[in-house]
């Protein structure tokens, strides 16, 4: 397969609002030895593009920069010692690459490897990055389906199942539950058994919550509240998990939503705010605080093959072409849209 010498990508010269992307012909970069050189034929806007467009998010950032992060398309190269694809696969990928050596990787630990690094360079017709970002996808399976598994159904698995250890008969409220992970943890929490609450800004979302699985919806009030709403869905109880993907700004009425024992999986902080807490006010709820980390290669593959299986059913609510950039990340900075925002080169 002959690759062209230049591309197209959507690149940022500094932070700045949604029009600071430019369209620019860049060289088509080169996988070096454990590089996968991938045709993008998807890839999805994520709040964490957000945040590292505006400059909130400034962790390994270094202008200029080509941005997003979740990823699919088709290996077009391999690198020295790849041996698990070849080209002409599907793939997409996930957050981070690790380096599966370190004590976290070797205790099934890897979304903190020491040594990871972002995924980045989604907005451009090519992307190269580790092998260990990679994760196979059926032949059958849309891209624009693909794309936003990893970021997003697969960070959802992670808060979830493996972290919040969600069970048969706890009741789970879901912040930001339209977002690219509130929608697949509203889907995964009631395929575990659980009772759902999903939280939203918009009456207007009210009915794809439902058909997404939410057994009940809180609509958040004018003043941001939400916390008396959920007490009285649940006789006074609260929440024994909430799945918290927005972060300071729901804090207070999250934390007053959890149920006695309940545990709170921080996924997401979408604003630049501390919050703060009494540590009486944990003791005396028993709370359990947890952070929830990025998604992991099985956890990847895990909610591949729901996809695939049809358990889960992401939902892609925009595909724009890459030229439209700018508007795709409006869309998602108003919570515009319903399910996943996609750029296709």
């Amino acid at each position: 397969m002959t690759l062209p010498v230049t591309m197209q990508a959507a690149v940022l010269a500094g932070p700045g609002d949604a029009d600071a992307f430019t369209l620019q012909t860049v060289p088509t970069p080169q996988p070096g030895p454990g590089d996968v050189l991938v045709r993008v034929r998807a890839c999805g806007v994520s709040y964490r593009d957000i945040v590292e467009r505006n400059g909130t998010y400034r962790r390994d950032v270094v202008f200029p920069l080509i941005i997003g992060l979740e990823i699919a398309g088709e290996v077009a190269a391999l690198g020295e010692g790849v041996s698990d694809l070849k080209v002409g696969d599907r793939v997409c990928s996930k957050a981070f690459s690790a380096c599966g050596q370190c004590k976290y990787c070797r205790s099934g630990r890897e979304t903190t490897c020491r040594r990871r690094q972002p995924t980045r360079g989604g907005y451009a017709e090519y992307c190269c990055l580790p092998q260990d970002v990679w994760v196979r996808t059926p032949d059958d399976m849309p891209f624009e389906t693909s794309c936003a598994l990893g970021p997003g159904a697969g960070v959802a698995l992670n808060a979830v199942r493996d972290t919040a250890h969600v069970q048969l008969g706890d009741t789970v409220l879901v912040t930001g539950a339209t977002g690219g992970v509130g929608l697949p943890a509203v889907q995964i929490a009631r395929l575990a058994g659980a009772r759902v609450i999903a939280l939203t800004r918009s009456e207007d979302k009210r009915e794809a919550l439902m058909t997404a699985g939410a057994h009940e919806v809180v609509v958040m009030a004018a003043d941001g509240g939400f916390a008396r709403a959920v007490k009285a869905l649940t006789d006074g109880e609260g929440a024994d998990v909430i799945i918290d993907t927005v972060g300071s700004r729901v804090w207070n009425e999250g934390y007053d939503s959890l149920a006695l024992h309940g545990r709170y999986a921080f996924v997401g902080q979408l604003f630049g705010e501390d919050i703060s807490i009494n540590p009486a006010r944990i003791f005396f709820k028993r709370a359990q605080l947890l952070g929830v980390g990025s998604v992991s290669r099985a956890q990847l593959a895990d909610v591949i093959a729901m996809t695939a299986s049809g358990g889960l059913k992401p939902l892609v609510g925009k595909i724009l072409p890459l030229a439209e950039v700018a508007e795709a990340h409006r869309l998602v900075e108003k919570a515009a849209v319903i399910g996943r925002v996609v750029v296709t080169p």
